[in-house]
């Protein structure tokens, strides 16, 4: 593609966000009037003709005016919103706040879930976040208190600062401090110990606590499956279908039926939201129409971020909506929504 004068630009640009503010063909009357640009209707609509035969512009066949293209957007994404160039500042765009109602002490299921279900409230896109591979957790303590007869509160807490709090029924003439035995015995031998890799053999059972293995056994069962409910990589939380098939450009049916059957397809949108590196420099990824399927729609554009806590585990957060999307905003509020999350998971 040849080299875009700055006129052709500014044209560009004006035709793209005026579009994504309207979801209207933009004519050449309209930015004649109506923007800073001081050029002719005419002169506008010659640059606009030149810019449709770049392939950077197009038009629906009812209307005179233009719509962008996927080049269009792409040229306007690399240059105007991630470029240097961005058409706004943050402080200027009014992002709503992003605070939402979770805390350390929920299970990573239901942390990720109301993350998804507030990103999508607050874009009025489509939301995904892909919960993180969590395999690496270390043995830190371990308390293990009676709060019945037989009823014991088991409460782990890894080295990321997890702390899982399990009911435990428990049969058989133990005391306190058959507990305090117990518990003193795994936090000597456990601490820093990968806790997918914690077994029974490989602790040191005096002869004179034999009697205790069997509640030893239920206790690392406990521990065992507390670290199991962390194991929800492959898992991706979807919210805000109905958000998104609500925008003008998908009243069509037929288009709202093709887009519905992508929505459904978790193991297509799983797909998508893995399928790019994590680059160094490169925090938000941004696909636009055909880059992101191989075959099915190319109405929307998604917008990307990995997001990393414990230090080795990595999630990723996205938003698809129509590829007339308000970039610059989506992009805003995932850096602040990753920073927010990785603060609450970490």
């Amino acid at each position: 593609m040849a080299k875009l004068s700055e006129r052709k630009k500014e044209i560009l640009k004006e035709v793209i966000a005026r579009f994504i503010q309207s979801a209207e063909p933009v004519s050449s009357h309209n930015i004649a009037e109506n923007s800073g640009i001081a050029l002719s209707s005419a002169t506008i609509r010659k640059e606009m003709s030149e810019l449709e035969d770049m392939g950077l512009l197009t038009h629906p066949h009812t209307s005179a005016g233009r719509i962008p293209s996927d080049r269009g957007y792409r040229f306007f994404v690399d240059n105007f919103i991630k470029g240097p160039a961005g058409l706004k500042k943050p402080e200027e765009l009014n992002l709503p706040q992003i605070k939402f109602d979770i805390d350390k002490d929920m299970e990573m299921e239901t942390i990720l879930q109301k993350s998804s279900e507030h990103l999508s409230r607050i874009t009025n896109y489509l939301s995904m976040v892909v919960a993180p591979e969590v395999h690496h957790s270390r043995f830190r303590h371990v308390e293990i208190l009676r709060i019945g007869s037989n009823s014991l509160l088991i409460v782990l807490i890894t080295d990321n600062g997890k702390v899982y709090k399990r009911n435990l029924i428990v049969e058989g003439m133990y005391n306190t401090l058959d507990f305090q035995s117990v518990s003193n015995m795994l936090n000597q031998q456990l601490r820093d110990k990968n806790i997918s890799e914690i077994e029974l053999k490989n602790l040191k059972v005096t002869e004179n606590n034999a009697y205790l293995i069997t509640l030893i056994k239920k206790i690392l069962d406990v521990i065992r499956d507390c670290f199991a409910e962390t194991l929800v990589y492959n898992r991706i939380f979807i919210s805000g279908t109905s958000s998104v098939i609500n925008h003008p450009d998908f009243i069509d049916l037929k288009k709202i039926q093709k887009i519905l059957s992508i929505i459904e397809n978790e193991y297509l949108l799983m797909n998508i939201m893995l399928d790019f590196p994590e680059e160094e420099g490169q925090e938000i990824i941004i696909k636009i129409g055909s880059e992101i399927f191989e075959e099915g729609p190319d109405d929307f554009s998604l917008v990307a971020s990995k997001y990393r806590i414990y230090e080795h585990a990595t999630g990723t957060i996205g938003i698809l909506g129509p590829k007339r999307m308000d970039y610059f905003k989506v992009i805003n509020i995932i850096g602040s929504f990753v920073k927010n999350l990785k603060t609450v998971l970490s």
